[in-house]
């Protein structure tokens, strides 16, 4: 039954990601407290992590934001959407799209 449950925290937290991403890009401040709020529901999980870089960098705090990513990729290294921001802040690009989810990777490599 633990699968279960695994899968339906997943899918409550993939949920979350894109329900908070308008807020976020447009620099909504509650979202930070949002997600620390789902940080302390889910401390083992990546995905308030990627969003707290994903904070972060639309802050111009690049520097926190590659922390989180990471914080992020050492909870879970097969969740795609740091390893994906990790890469991006990485290469340097001129893309400012960050990825929020699973969904979001999916809609890049079509």
């Amino acid at each position: 039954m633990k699968g279960k449950q695994e899968l339906k925290d997943y899918l409550a937290l993939e949920k979350f990601c894109q329900n908070i991403k308008p807020s976020i890009l447009k620099g909504d401040v509650q979202c930070y407290q949002e997600v620390l709020e789902l940080l302390k529901k889910y401390p083992d999980a990546p995905q308030p992590q990627n969003l707290l870089g994903i904070i972060a960098e639309v802050s111009d705090n690049k520097i926190l934001a590659m922390k989180h990513y990471r914080a992020a990729w050492s909870l879970l290294p097969c969740y795609r959407p740091s390893r994906e921001n990790i890469g991006r802040l990485v290469e340097f690009e001129a893309s400012h799209s960050y990825y929020f989810d699973d969904e979001d990777v999916n809609e890049e490599s079509c």
